[in-house]
């Protein structure tokens, strides 16, 4: 079973198992194929994403979508999650927060210049897919107000509108060149990092992106790895899909949310 539509940024098959209309067992395998060239047109949909904002918003969508009988039959009840096995899971982002925990790392750690802000923590109980997508709409109004109380701290004064400076520039400037495209040819600076372990992580908006490194007094990590909220919040799918019928696997995929890109790597 898919999804393999190209937006998934990589392919992900689905072996179920039914009885009947009934999933008895699921395992997500990955497909990992040549999608370089769907990278390249996401520059045409961020245009085609400017018309969608500029014709529409979330409020609109609220109106047709949270209301809805028929969307609300379809996700109510499905796909839930506790409290205690979101943690237990490792989960993050809005897939904690729909289960009841309220942990969004920007309150937490108090990284950035979050708390200068006024905003909440966007949560649900339920644990749902309704709550999943509750909580995202949720996050989005919140993430508007945070922005428009940036807006109104910015001091006065001159500005540069940088995408017009990008269009003046020159069609073949150096950065083109073979020496700047190969890091063999013009290394990057760097620095040694020391000999231990440091862990970083912030709030995504899909849950907790770490950044795990062990350095060796050397000027690369003897370890280096990244921690994907979307890998993290995949490993539950099985788990959620048994026993729910099979039209529900893709409710339950779409709420957890995932970029198979992350998921890939």
């Amino acid at each position: 079973m898919g999804p393999h539509h190209p937006s998934m940024h990589g392919v992900l098959r689905l072996i179920v198992t039914l009885d009947g209309e009934d999933v008895v067992d699921c395992e997500p395998i990955l497909d990992i194929g040549a999608q370089t060239p769907f990278f390249y047109i996401f520059r045409e949909r961020e245009l085609v994403y400017d018309l969608f904002e500029a014709a529409t918003g979330i409020v609109e969508y609220q109106k047709f979508i949270t209301r809805n009988p028929i969307f609300l039959e379809r996700v109510e009840g499905i796909g839930v999650i506790g409290g205690e096995e979101a943690i237990n899971w490792g989960l993050s982002g809005p897939m904690l927060r729909a289960s009841g925990i309220k942990w969004d790392l920007r309150k937490v750690d108090h990284y950035e210049c979050y708390d200068e802000f006024d905003w909440e923590i966007q949560w649900q109980k339920e644990g749902d897919s309704l709550a999943r997508y509750l909580v995202r709409i949720s996050e989005m109004t919140e993430s508007i107000k945070i922005i428009q109380q940036v807006l109104e701290g910015i001091p006065g004064g001159p500005y540069e509108n940088l995408e017009i400076r990008c269009f003046d520039q020159e069609r073949d400037p150096e950065w083109n060149d073979f020496e700047y495209r190969f890091i063999s040819k013009k290394p990057s600076p760097t620095f040694e990092l020391p000999k231990q372990e440091l862990y970083a992580r912030m709030e995504a908006p899909k849950g907790e992106l770490g950044i795990f490194l062990i350095g060796d007094q050397s000027g690369f990590p003897w370890r280096w790895k990244i921690r994907p909220p979307g890998f993290i919040n995949l490993q539950i799918l099985p788990q959620l899909v048994k026993t729910m019928k099979l039209a529900d696997i893709m409710t339950i995929l779409g709420s957890i949310d995932i970029i198979m890109g992350e998921v890939d790597r």
